[in-house]
């Protein structure tokens, strides 16, 4: 039998944020082909490289062009392309009507998904979300409750996995010569201004726990970041620092399972870090707290005097440096990464 996962969120952190999701439904599922339906910018195809058991199916048709699948045209070419397969079932992480219907109109008789707005016209069973108008609701909480449903309210591993195997840490630290040991990532990207730390501050940070600790660093994000890596590089005035900015997503992947201990931005290398069962400490000024809690990995540090922080909030500048060198050493402390 054919499965389809739908998730069509765009973001690295995004796609393994709901990869547990995806594999306690699987798992319930026994000897069932799974294909995801998502978006090439989550890198899914890098992220589970190694389970062959689960094939990926991309929303864009082309490298460089993101089909939105908005005109009539598009609509059914998606449609055709999902018929293309004879999935049995689909199991929509997601609030939208449209791709409940697309999977209608694709010929599948079994259609899962969460109900809320019209999405629910569409399911098969027919199923509606008593939150049917609110519009602001956790899309973790969201997912998580979909899943113990769709389980029978089985427990589940809330902890995200990647794969990366012993051959592809030696023929990375064969080309880039990385040092193997008490390594922290540094993790500067994220998806705008409003969820990343000012450099000053990583500048302090780095300089801080370089004179305190015999560690190297190493800087993850994006090619974007890269600029801000060599600043810096070049402020701190330091040999044991490198950046995986400029690798693919695949490589900075395997370079950081060479860390000890991430410290960084809710970003999508965050939920990596956690994925490869990495001790991380992420500084979130401007995102739902759940979004960065659901891993027994993941260590949160919100802006001083918050009790709370969401969307709206703007307040990474609010995290002191000094409050990260403390909350770092308290889990250090315990767990002896440095």
């Amino acid at each position: 039998m054919k499965i389809l996962f739908i998730q069509p969120r765009v973001g690295i952190g995004d796609f393994i944020l709901f990869l547990p999701f995806i594999r306690a439904i699987a798992a319930n599922e026994k000897g069932s082909e799974i294909y995801i339906l998502t978006k090439k910018r989550t890198a899914a195809d890098q992220i589970l490289i190694h389970e062959k058991n689960i094939k990926i199916i991309f929303l864009e048709t082309t490298i460089n062009t993101e089909r939105k699948h908005n005109t009539i045209k598009e609509f059914f070419n998606l449609k055709n392309l999902i018929k293309s397969y004879s999935f049995e079932k689909a199991f929509i992480l997601h609030q939208s009507a449209r791709y409940a219907l697309l999977c209608k109109l694709a010929g599948i008789k079994k259609i899962f998904g969460y109900g809320r707005n019209f999405q629910f016209l569409f399911l098969s069973p027919l199923s509606f979300n008593k939150n049917f108008f609110k519009k602001n609701f956790s899309i973790y909480d969201e997912a998580f409750k979909f899943t113990k449903k769709i389980i029978n309210n089985k427990e589940f591993d809330k902890n995200a996995e990647i794969i990366v195997t012993n051959n592809e840490r030696e023929d990375l630290n064969l080309k880039y010569k990385f040092n193997k040991e008490k390594n922290i990532i540094i993790g500067i990207g994220g998806s705008g201004p409003t969820v990343k730390w000012p450099i000053k501050n990583w500048i302090a940070l780095i300089d801080y726990l370089n004179k305190n600790f015999t560690t190297n660093f190493l800087i993850a994000g994006g090619k974007n970041e890269e600029e801000n890596f060599n600043f810096i590089q070049k402020n701190l005035n330091i040999k044991n620092i490198f950046s995986l900015c400029n690798l693919s997503i695949r490589e900075a992947l395997v370079a950081m399972s060479f860390g000890r201990f991430f410290i960084g931005n809710d970003s999508g290398m965050h939920h990596i870090a956690a994925a490869l069962k990495i001790n991380t400490l992420v500084l979130v000024g401007s995102t739902p707290l759940n979004y960065t809690k659901y891993s027994t990995f993941m260590n949160q540090i919100i802006p001083d005097g918050y009790q709370d922080v969401g969307h709206s909030s703007d307040a990474m500048k609010d995290i002191s440096v000094q409050s990260v060198i403390k909350n770092f050493e308290n889990i250090n402390s315990v767990k002896k990464f440095i």
